[in-house]
């Protein structure tokens, strides 16, 4: 009981004293609040108060602006051409805090104006350069290669471009370079440029390349003789026999009339374009010769394309075979683009003789063969030895003519005038050891040999032409000569 009473009475002190405060006010007692100085980052406070009993603020503390700060200025470093330079800065020498950074300012050479060293083709990059002012630093840079323009020449009907002269023939493109560079460096040339040392397999593709080859100039020596120019192949010697880059079979060759001599260890072939009149024989433009790898000449590149033709560009035709009274004659055409191929086959012609009203000659308007007494004769001026002559006639179903008579002797004095033919020519007499006979074994009877003649001079002049010295006059031969023929055939 008397706890309850004491707990009471607490509570009834408690009420009073809080209703005394309220109702009358406190009597404060004050504390002072510390002032707080700013300083370069923070804020600052006044002096306040407060009453240590009801905790009222009697004086409010007031906030100070942080204090400036006591800037130092951080130098600019200009750049040079290799190391960064800084711009100016600001740096507070009390608290250390960056008030304005330094920011970098890259290394820059001084570069004047490009200048072009080295233009451009369709193949190989151009060149560019210009120099720092300051340290002579030159920059370069490669310049973008040229497009092809490729135009059709209306005479051999090949694609070439106008501005670096590549040709397009049958699915290949050649290009030739003046560009100085031994076998190898040549080879690594064209390998960068996605192509290869040119190749040579077939006798088109040599005129292809020898009509490359044909552009460069020949310069005159001092002794006034020519010496030519002469462009890389991609064929080599590997001590034992020839290969060309691409492991195409070696089978076409070119060779100059004393090539490949192997002197002394030339192992690469180049083509030759001129002349060179001190050091040897002349060579023809486009011949062969091996060369050691060293040397320092031009070259030709070649490229495989990928062509689908949606029209063909064909060359002219151009004769295989030609056709006669005796045969068919074959021509050909190639796609100068994507190479295909076509052929055609011409009839054979019909005779047509025409009188020639000043000799008396009928003679064919398209093969000049000539008719007398049922039979046919024909003169070939291809120039062949007289077993190759017997053969040729042989081929065209007769023989190589007999001249049993002073008519058919006259007839064929007649016959060589009316074609203009005054040459020496194989006829069909020969001497079998024992005595002169004709190929036909006809009765050999009458003759017109010059005189002195035959004379078998030296035991091998044992083969009947005519034409010696004198005009129609018959002389003994060596059966290697190569001259012309008189073919001679039975007619219906």
């Amino acid at each position: 009981m008397k706890r309850i009473t004491l707990v009471f009475a607490i509570f009834i002190l408690c009420l009073v004293c809080l209703c005394s405060c309220s109702l009358f006010g406190c009597k404060h007692s004050e504390v002072v609040d510390a002032a707080v100085a700013p300083t370069c980052t923070s804020e600052g406070l006044t002096e306040g108060k407060h009453c240590s009993k009801c905790g009222e603020v009697t004086v409010a503390q007031q906030k100070v602006a942080p204090i400036e700060h006591t800037k130092v200025i951080l130098e600019a470093k200009d750049p040079t051409c290799t190391e960064d330079g800084l711009t100016a800065g600001v740096r507070c020498s009390v608290c250390d805090t960056t008030v304005i950074a330094q920011q970098t300012v890259p290394a820059a050479h001084k570069y004047g104006e490009w200048n072009e060293v080295s233009q451009s083709d369709c193949f190989l990059h151009g060149k560019k350069e210009r120099a720092c002012s300051v340290c002579g630093e030159v920059e370069s840079e490669e310049l973008e290669t040229l497009s092809h323009s490729f135009v059709q020449n209306s005479e051999t009907g090949l694609f070439s471009c106008e501005k670096c002269d590549a040709v397009i023939f049958a699915g290949h493109l050649y290009a030739a370079f003046d560009v100085e560079n031994n076998w190898y460096e040549a080879y690594m040339m064209c390998e960068e440029m996605e192509g290869y040392l040119v190749t040579i397999t077939s006798e088109k593709e040599q005129n292809i390349v020898t009509m490359l080859a044909g552009d460069c100039a020949y310069a005159p020596n001092d002794n006034y003789s020519y010496i030519g120019y002469y462009y890389w192949t991609g064929a080599l010697y590997n001590g034992n026999k020839w290969n060309w880059v691409t492991e195409e079979a070696f089978e076409y060759t070119n060779w100059s009339a004393t090539d490949p001599d192997h002197s002394p260890a030339q192992w690469h072939i180049v083509i030759s374009v001129g002349i060179d009149d001190k050091r040897g024989p002349a060579n023809e433009l486009g011949d062969w010769e091996d060369s050691e790898h060293s040397r320092k000449q031009g070259f030709i590149c070649e490229w495989e394309l990928d062509i689908v033709e949606s029209e063909h560009y064909f060359t002219e035709w151009e004769t295989v075979t030609e056709v006669s009274c005796f045969g068919d004659g074959e021509e050909y055409r190639i796609c100068t683009h994507c190479g295909i191929e076509e052929t055609r086959v011409l009839k054979q012609l019909e005779h047509n003789f025409v009188l020639d009203e000043t000799t008396g000659v009928n003679a064919c308007e398209h093969c000049s063969a000539s008719l007398y007494e049922g039979r046919m004769y024909l003169i070939v001026t291809e120039n062949m030895s007289w077993f190759s002559a017997s053969a040729h006639c042989e081929k065209l179903g007769g023989h190589l003519a007999t001249i049993t008579s002073a008519e058919e002797q006259a007839f064929i004095e007649s016959y060589m005038n009316a074609v203009s033919f005054s040459d020496v020519a194989w006829i069909g007499a020969f001497n079998d050891g024992v005595k002169w006979r004709w190929i036909t074994d006809e009765a050999y009877e009458y003759t017109n040999w010059a005189p002195g003649q035959p004379d078998c001079s030296g035991s091998k002049e044992f083969f009947a032409y005519i034409n010696y010295q004198t005009f129609g006059q018959w002389n003994d031969g060596t059966h290697d000569g190569k001259i012309a023929f008189i073919c001679e055939w039975e007619v219906n």
